[in-house]
């Protein structure tokens, strides 16, 4: 018996109380039925997937992560927790999980004590899914790597060993890093086969794997229409997913999804590409009780300059002399009223509507503008040069000064 579920559904069958199996993270990895009473603890864990902090601290406490035998946690009727029994799940003396089995006073020790070859079955099943996992997360590691020869080795190995076929097109879905690091908050056993995780400094990364690249064309799609939006599908859904994961602290993370990409050599652009997304959609307001925002690579407009350098040199590249000077002057106002001047292509009509202000008070204000930039505004060059800015601004480092 090789199937978690059915292993689960065995122990449940076995002892006549509902269980749950978890990682050592705390991650639910499968769960029974529920025959018979259950607890705020059980009931939260399966509806988010995972235990909270404050959960995982008091079972700890009780010593699971180092008893080789089971352990029953006492009931708290203050807190409205049941008796529980934890079945530690090893494999070669290293804890991989744990079986939680409730226990409302009629689940005799020896019941639980039967339980425990079908732990050490699940130790081994975990013990072999964590190492292919961790194979899987340092060949992603390698995708991303800057070293060309590198990502060709990893590319190979996983073609080689069919995790990702080569050819085929991903897209790369990135959760900035929030609380302890999203990686070890997002339950990668909920995920679907296939989808690829590591964790980075500037988040989780996940690959997702779309199917075979068409017959026409090569190298990153950067196109949009029904069948881009289409192949987009599986990574928004895996997207969703990933943030539902999360602990609810987390879930406004802000996402970045790039274009899909052939796997050989794209990955790393693909990344990129998220990475801008990312941080442009954590500029966003959030919008409650709405998803966290997530930000495609294809409606990134000028932020996507940010996947072709540091985003302080972009700042230091457009944030000019004449920009900072208008950034520094402490007016909000003037500088909303440059981005609507700017963003309705000069129309003073449209922009003083927008404001809304008189259309003199509009002309007093764009002359003070010019007066503390130095920049003409019926030169188009030095309109592009402050709207490129103003554009830029909310994803960018040193926005004054």
């Amino acid at each position: 018996m090789a199937d978690l579920q059915e292993l689960v559904d065995a122990v449940a069958d076995l002892t006549g109380a509902p269980v749950t199996l978890e990682d050592r993270a705390f991650h639910l990895v499968a769960a029974s039925g529920h025959p018979g009473p259950i607890d705020a603890v059980r009931q939260d864990t399966v509806l988010h997937r995972r235990a909270t902090a404050a959960v995982r601290a008091r079972f700890e406490s009780y010593g699971i992560a180092r008893s080789p035998a089971p352990v029953r946690i006492p009931a708290d009727p203050a807190q409205g927790l049941l008796a529980r029994w934890c079945v530690p799940v090893r494999w070669q003396r290293v804890a991989h999980g744990y079986l939680w089995l409730l226990d409302d006073g009629r689940l005799p020790e020896a019941d639980v004590a039967r339980v425990r070859p079908l732990a050490e079955e699940a130790g081994a099943v975990l013990a072999r899914r964590a190492r292919r996992r961790a194979d899987l997360s340092g060949m992603l590691d390698a995708l991303l790597s800057a070293d060309p020869a590198r990502r060709e080795r990893a590319a190979e190995h996983l073609a080689d060993t069919h995790a990702l076929p080569a050819g085929a097109l991903a897209v790369v879905v990135l959760l900035p890093p929030s609380g302890t690091g999203p990686l070890e908050e997002v339950n990668a056993w909920r995920l679907p086969r296939g989808v690829l995780a590591t964790g980075r400094d500037d988040g989780a990364v996940l690959l997702v794997p779309l199917g075979p690249e068409p017959a026409t064309g090569s190298g990153p799609r950067t196109g949009s229409g029904p069948a881009e939006d289409a192949l987009l599908a599986p990574a928004r859904s895996v997207a969703r997913r990933a943030r539902d994961l999360l602990p609810e602290r987390s879930r406004t993370a802000a996402t970045g999804i790039s274009d899909p990409v052939p796997t050989l050599p794209h990955v790393r652009a693909a990344w990129r590409q998220a990475r801008a997304a990312a941080l442009l959609a954590a500029q966003q307001p959030a919008q409650q009780p709405a998803p966290a925002a997530a930000v495609e690579w294809s409606g990134a407009g000028v932020a996507r300059l940010l996947a072709h350098g540091r985003a302080e040199d972009l700042a230091d590249a457009v944030l000019t002399p004449r920009v900072r000077a208008l950034l520094s002057c402490g007016d909000a106002e003037l500088l909303r009223t440059a981005r609507a001047y700017l963003d309705a292509a000069g129309s003073a009509q449209r922009t003083a509507a927008e404001l809304p202000v008189h259309r003199q008070t509009l002309y007093s204000r764009l002359r003070r503008l010019e007066a503390i930039t130095g920049l003409d505004l019926d030169d188009g060059r030095d309109r592009l040069e402050l709207h490129l800015a103003l554009a830029l601004l909310p994803v960018l480092p040193h926005r004054s000064g």
